[in-house]
């Protein structure tokens, strides 16, 4: 099984059984002056678009506005969004089948960053794992199956700590940005006897968690700062916290 996607492996769009995740599917989306436009459709999925370089405009159902670097689109299932840009655009789009109609929604980081329901610190600093999360679409928000944000430590730092597993409720991915010039490190295992894997990553890197325990930590140069998205297995059964920590290392963040 693969577990790590490249940048180019990603712009034909990765998903099912070849990276052993059986809902979230997951394409980077290039735009510059050779393709200023696209057109995103849903399909019988629910939609997070994600900014990660550049800006770009968007229009959708009478809905018009920018996205600029970490914005975020959700995209209900069975409507499109038409985005346009002027300069070098990356934006992630990742979904996962939907069982509702819901609301288009944009959501900008700066209303993230100074919510404090949403914007949240944890780990510590004493112990090189204090990092922010930023929670845009969490289990308050209508959505199907989707739990989208963007966790990001310090240069050196771990997150996803202690580690903990959420395989029975729901998989995951992280698409790996802002890393500052570093790279990270991102486990993930049943057991550490028997490692699933255990890979280095870089800028616009994807690494699929269907299942396991999977803490990652950021090289000194860097840091490690991703998109993290859940997918529940059950449609509406999205508990963020619905997890289980492995126990030697400590039962909460």
């Amino acid at each position: 099984m693969k577990y790590l996607f490249r940048p180019d492996e990603l712009k034909k769009g990765i998903r099912g059984e070849i990276c052993g995740l059986d809902f979230l599917s997951c394409q980077r989306l290039e735009l510059g002056a050779d393709n200023p436009a696209i057109t995103v459709r849903s399909g019988a999925e629910e939609v997070v678009v994600v900014c990660i370089a550049g800006q770009a405009t968007y229009a959708c159902e009478g809905s018009v506005g920018r996205v600029d670097f970490k914005d975020l689109i959700y995209l209900p299932r069975k409507s499109q969004v038409d985005l346009q840009v002027e300069h070098h655009t990356v934006l992630m789009r990742i979904g996962a089948p939907s069982d509702r109609d819901t609301d288009f929604a944009p959501i900008r980081f700066s209303d993230v960053d100074r919510d404090p329901a949403r914007h949240q610190v944890f780990g510590s600093a004493a112990n090189n794992t204090q990092r922010d999360v930023y929670m845009y679409i969490d289990d308050t928000f209508n959505a199907s199956r989707l739990l989208v944000g963007i966790g990001q430590g310090s240069p050196g730092g771990w997150t996803v700590w202690p580690p903990h597993e959420h395989g029975d409720e729901k998989e995951e991915l992280y698409v790996y940005f802002d890393m500052a010039g570093g790279f990270g490190i991102q486990c993930l295992y049943e057991s550490l006897d028997n490692p699933t894997a255990c890979e280095i990553v870089r800028e616009g890197d994807m690494m699929a968690v269907p299942r396991g325990f999977h803490p990652n930590v950021g090289c000194p140069a860097g840091r490690i700062s991703y998109i993290y998205a859940m997918a529940a297995r059950v449609a509406g059964q999205r508990n963020f916290m619905a997890l289980r920590f492995q126990e030697e290392f400590g039962t909460g963040f």
